[in-house]
């Protein structure tokens, strides 16, 4: 039984990707898994969220991967959201842009699958 249930929002616009995403992260106990397709529902959704997983190749419908977390680092509420990119270059300049103090972490892809759960989860605690 959960003495906290964690809230882990998705945002990816691939309904293939986020399906596939959606099935590994329910593995993760105590979690439950917000999806949203396009970056400004996630930014809407985020207050609600203990951490959020965003995909920085993947381009969304309305807002591009820096703007939505750009708005995230900006707002009071959502800045301590543990933030977990998905990317193909997780040492690349793009995210030293982020403040040392912010709470974002790069996942490389290609990810295993399999390890992905524990990996998020071991990034949460």
């Amino acid at each position: 039984m959960c003495i906290e249930v964690r809230r882990i929002l998705l945002i990816h616009a691939d309904d293939a990707v986020k399906e596939m995403l959606l099935l590994c992260l329910e593995t993760i106990p105590c979690c439950e898994v917000i999806t949203v397709d396009s970056g400004i529902e996630g930014i809407d959704k985020a207050s609600e969220a203990d951490a959020i997983l965003l995909d920085i190749d993947e381009t969304m419908p309305d807002l591009c991967w820096r703007e939505i977390a750009q708005n995230l680092q900006q707002n009071l509420v959502t800045r301590n959201i543990p933030l977990l990119l998905l990317t193909a270059t997780p040492q690349s300049s793009e995210l030293i842009e982020f403040p040392k103090t912010a709470s974002v972490k790069a996942i490389a892809k290609s990810f295993d699958l399999l390890n992905l759960a524990s990996e998020i989860s071991g990034l949460l605690d």
